[in-house]
This record gives structure tokens, sequence and C-alpha cells, in this order.
């Protein structure tokens, strides 16, 4: 990866520290690593203590006995970058020269401009990330819209590092749940869509009712030949799925009682009928075409309308059918009856996958958990349908073929960690192997919205356009307290911002609790924020309408939140780098945080334009200028909004 110590002021001032600390050891006799001193430099952590910190016992117990003799050895070693080495515990706590650390950040700064911090490969990769791939029978909801932030964010990620990134969006437009949507749409009569309402909306509840209808028949019909005590239980069962029917007919009345008659004189209960309907859909019933069509292009319509107020595109969407019916899945299973891993499970065709994964080169090389069971990777229902993973198996080979990838990553909910690995087992045990190594499952947990269980089924969720919409309105509301009229455009990116912020700060591996009421405000910790303190440092260099005098800048001014703030911009390309790198989105976050809580309080009290002294004042236009740049490059790898006024 491209990353000159011009553009890394701290990767050059960390190596200055290694080497002094190495080379002091060494006169004192004391073999170190100079690696393994890299490796454990860190931030102290209160800024009095230094700028940098070793913790001692780590690298050597010896250093720490003979820190007394190694500090100042160290400090004359490293006169050209330390200022003062102290040892304090354990730690050799370390300072650096004050027109060190200003000559670095400023060269750096001065050279590298709007770029600085963004390292790029020396060989770029071609990258595909697949995500969001909800399922074309209702709204995008809150999870999807974690999905697709980190999605995007993966993509930005390696677009920045240099590599040519292809986004993919798979329809998933077959299976039961389709067939559901299709035959409660089928026998509402295409019903169109009410005022104010979006088709992605009104089919999320036509899907949800028509699956309720369903359930509940079977569950009358189970409760005839019950004992009593099955029939409470059932009782229970019914109330509750009626329970949720009701909550459906509020939203749209009129087609929950129609579709309540349709099933009703229906001459075979619903559920058969749909798995009738799911197994034409699969076969390509030409009678059928028109109508799927027009059912999963109504629903995918308004996801596309959600995604656009998102701020994300797609290069390509894959549907499902176009995918079996070309071939690819019928080809795939005729190769894997010729696999030597093949089998029957339940009298249904398999794939072996738990025999390959018995061996332990295989699951490391393909990052299989060493204590995950594999049971054998089915290919077909009894029927001869083929199941959702038999067909992404296909997909991800036609993902690699047409786009030539390094590495195809599939942002899928941690829930599927089973059916992924599966997936690279029988990639491998088909002969795929590099295809195998090259696909990464970019897990995240769930979004858990308080006061509710959600439930594609019942309907039961919040919509990405509800929470758009709740959120620009209380972007609205904010300006008009602040005596500001905002513009719709401006809104909205305060409210996506906010929206794809909170779904970055929190780990992927974590259960992210969405809290609305804490998502838009100019307060630490919000999008919002972040964006108010990028206007603020614009708003300055604005007024000051020149370029900086990077060589004039003056060194003696350099303490306290002022040297915080060189400290947090000289770290940037490193921060940067190591979230790119390891897909750590919430890393940022926390440091932007950090940025602007040293930035604002710092500008509040320090000012700048009005500032006598010239050096000074261009110390002081440097750092407005280093944290404009550092939140510009970090939004873009995020990406949220910049917007001139907040």
């Amino acid at each position: 990866m491209r990353s000159s110590s011009v553009c890394d002021p701290y990767a050059e001032i960390r190596e200055c520290v290694v080497k002094a600390v190495a080379r002091a050891a060494e006169e004192l006799g004391l073999g170190v690593d100079p690696r393994t001193v890299g490796s454990l430099l860190q931030e102290p952590p209160k800024p009095e203590f230094g700028d940098l910190a070793l913790p001692l016992p780590r690298v050597s117990r010896q250093l720490v006995e003979r820190c007394a003799e190694l500090a100042p050895l160290a400090e004359d070693i490293g006169g050209e970058c330390v200022e003062r080495v102290e040892c304090v515990g354990g730690y050799m706590n370390i300072r650096l020269r004050s027109g060190y650390l200003v000559g670095r950040l400023a060269e750096a700064l001065s050279k590298c401009g709007s770029s600085y911090g963004i390292a790029r490969r020396d060989k770029p990769l071609r990258v595909l990330v697949e995500f969001v791939s909800a399922n074309p029978i209702h709204p995008l909801h809150i999870g999807s819209g974690r999905n697709a932030a980190l999605g995007d964010f993966v993509a930005r990620a390696h677009e920045l590092l240099g590599d040519v990134v292809e986004r993919r969006y798979y329809v998933n437009d077959l299976g039961l749940q389709v067939a559901y949507l299709v035959y409660g749409y089928a026998k509402l009569g295409r019903p169109k869509c009410p005022p104010q309402m979006k088709d992605d909306h009104l089919l999320g509840l036509i899907y949800a009712a028509a699956y309720t209808v369903a359930d509940i028949s079977r569950l009358k019909k189970r409760m005839e030949s019950a004992s009593e005590a099955e029939a409470r239980e059932l009782r229970r069962e019914l109330d509750s799925l009626v329970a949720d029917l009701l909550r459906i007919r509020e939203r749209v009345p009129g087609l929950v009682d129609e579709l309540l008659r349709a099933a009703e004189a229906a001459s075979e209960d619903v559920e058969r009928e749909v798995r009738e309907l799911s197994r034409a859909l699969e076969l390509g019933d030409p009678s059928l075409a028109e109508l799927h069509g027009e059912v999963i292009g109504r629903v995918v319509s308004g996801i596309r309308a959600t995604l656009e107020r998102l701020g994300i595109s797609f290069d390509r969407w894959d549907y499902e059918s176009e995918l079996v019916r070309s071939g690819l899945v019928d080809e795939l299973l005729a190769r894997a009856r010729k696999s030597e891993f093949f089998t029957y499970h339940k009298g249904a065709p398999a794939l072996d996958v738990g025999r390959l994964a018995e061996r332990p080169e295989i699951r490391e090389a393909l990052a299989v958990s060493k204590s995950m069971e594999i049971p054998p990777l089915v290919l077909a229902r009894s029927d001869g349908t083929t199941l959702y993973t038999t067909r992404d198996l296909a997909y991800t080979l036609k993902k690699f073929s047409e786009s030539g990838a390094d590495l195809v990553y599939n942002v899928v909910a941690v829930e599927q960690t089973l059916p992924q690995a599966q997936l690279r087992l029988a990639l491998y045990a088909l002969g795929y192997e590099r295809e195998a190594r090259s696909l990464v499952h970019y897990a995240y947990e769930m979004v858990n919205v308080k006061g509710l269980a959600m439930s594609g089924r019942r309907a039961r969720y919040v919509t990405v356009d509800e929470v758009l919409d709740a959120l620009v309105a209380r972007a609205r509301s904010l300006a008009r307290e602040r005596g500001v009229e905002i513009s719709d455009e401006a809104a909205l990116k305060i409210a996506r911002s906010a929206l794809r912020y909170v779904m970055l700060s929190v780990s992927p591996r974590k259960t992210l609790v969405f809290d609305l009421d804490q998502a838009v405000g100019v307060k630490a910790g919000t999008a919002t924020y972040l964006q108010y303190t990028l206007a603020r440092a614009r708003s300055i260099l604005s007024k000051y309408g020149r370029e900086i005098e990077f060589s004039r800048v003056g060194a003696d001014g350099l303490s306290g939140k002022r040297r915080e703030l060189a400290l947090l911009i000289a770290r940037f390309p490193e921060v940067f780098r190591r979230v790119a790198t390891e897909l750590t989105p919430e890393d940022m976050v926390s440091y932007l945080n950090r940025l602007a809580e040293v930035f604002n309080p710092w500008y509040d009290s320090d000012p700048v334009l009005a500032e006598p002294d010239e050096s000074l004042r261009n110390l002081k236009l440097m750092l407005v200028y280093g944290t404009k740049t550092v939140i510009e490059n970090s939004f873009r790898l995020l990406g949220l909004d910049a917007l001139e006024r907040v």
C-alpha cells in the first residue's frame, strides 16, 4: 500500500521514536526488537503524561529495571524528535519536540492537500460487494438500513484504497415468501396504491396479510383434530395471529377483508396453493410471468427510491429468477452429482461439506470456526425445487466469472454464518478453490427497536422511509429553534447522515439498539455535531480567503488543545488505513467524535483570525485546515454528507 512518510507524519514520528528507544536499549546492552517497540507504542490516557507511551513490561522486564538509565539516553539519541522521556509506573512516557511535530504536520498537509490521510494500494484489486439484497416482499426496514450503510462503507473503503469496486443487489424473487405476496396480490386483483403510500409499503402489508391468513387457516385445521390441551395452546396462538391481522387491517381494511373472503372461498387451503405457486414460479410458468414481474417490479421500485434517499446506488441488479432460468443452477446441480462429496440427506440430494470441514487446514483457509458443526448442504427439496443456498452457490460463481473479482463480499446478517460457511465449503468441494478463499462474509448483528419485536410476516417493522421522514422533521425543527429554515436537500442530508452514523457507530458484530430521539441533535456523539464541526472549520477558512503559509507556521504556541488537535490530525492517516483495511467503521466514528470534542472547545476559546501573532495565526489556521480535511475524508469513507451550514 502506497503511504509515503510525507503524507503520514505520524508514521515518521513513530519511526524516529522507535529508533531512539531501540538504540538506547542497545547501548545499555539490552536487545529489543524495534518492531515490537513500534507495535506497542500507544497514546497515553491523559495528555499531561506525554504524546506517546511505551508499556515497558510488555517489551522486556530488563527495560523496566533500567528505565532510569534508558530515559535520558533515549532523550539524547532521539533529540531530533524527542523533547522529554519519563518513566512512570512501568511506562515510558515520551513528549515530542513541538517544532518537529509541527514541521512534519505542516509538510504533510501542504504537500498532500485534500488527499491527506488516504493511502492507496500499489496493486489495486477488483472487488465486488453484494449488499442489502432484501427480499422484494416489503419495504426496507431498519435492519436493512444497517446492511445498506455497512455495505456502502465496505465499497467506499475499497474505492478509497484505489480498488475497482462493483456494487450489486441480488433480488430474491423466488421462494415461498415471494409466492405468498404473488398469491395475495393476485387474489386482490392487482390493487393500486392508495394516496400517500409507496408501492413497497402497500405490498409489504399484502404479503403480511396473506401469510397471516394462511397461518390462521392452518391453525384452524389443526384445532379440528387437536386434543383439549393442544386446542387451548393453539387458541392462544390463533388469538395472537388474529390480533396481528387486525393491526394490518387498520392500515388497509378493504384489502384484508377481501383477502379473507378469497381465502375462505378457495377450494384448496392457502398454504398448499402458495406452495404450488412457488413451484410454478421457479419453473418459469409463462402464465405467471407478467403477474410476477409486476409484483417484483413495484416492490423493487420502492426499494430503489428508499436507497436513493440514503444516497446509495448499485451497478447491477441481479434477479434470482433469471439465474434459475439461465440454466446455471441446473449446471451446478449436475456438477454436484459428480462430486466425491455428493450424498443424500434425509432423501434429498446434498453435498457432505461437513466431511471436507474435518480438515483443519480447510477450516482455516475458508475462515470457518473450529467449533462450528457443519451439516450436509441440501441442494433441492423433495418436490425438485432448489433451496436458496443452492441458488446462492450458482450466483456466487456468476459474480466471480462476470466481474473477475479478487474479492467478493457478501454483506449478510450474522444469523447466516452457517449457510455462508457451507457456501464456501461447497465451492471448495466443487473445485472452485480460489473463489472459496476469496469469498468474504461481512457479518453484522441485528438492529433492535425499543418495544418492538420485528417480523416481516406480521408487518411488524420500522421502515427506513419512516425513520428518514422522522429525522427530516427533527432536522427542520432543530433548525427552526436556531432561527434558520433549511432546504429539503439539507434536511435530507442531515437525516440520512444521522441514520448512517448510528448504523456505523457500533461494531457490526454487536447488536445495535436504535434510538430515534438520540439520532439528530447538535451535541457530541451525533452526525449533526460532526457536520456542525466541519461547517465551522470551513467558515473560518472561507473568511480567511487565502492560501495558508505552511512554511511560516510557528511551533511556540503548541500547547493544550492545540497540541491535542495537532496529534489527532497527525494520527489520521494511521486511523484511516486501519479502518479501511480492517473494515471497522466504528473506530473512525470514535476518532471523529474525539476530534470534534477537542476542536469545538478550542474554537470557542482561542480566536483564529483575530490572532495578532502571524506565526501563531498560521499554526491555528493549519489546525483548522487539518481538521476540515480529516473530517471531509472521513465523510467520504463513511458516506456522511457535508453541509455549509448546520
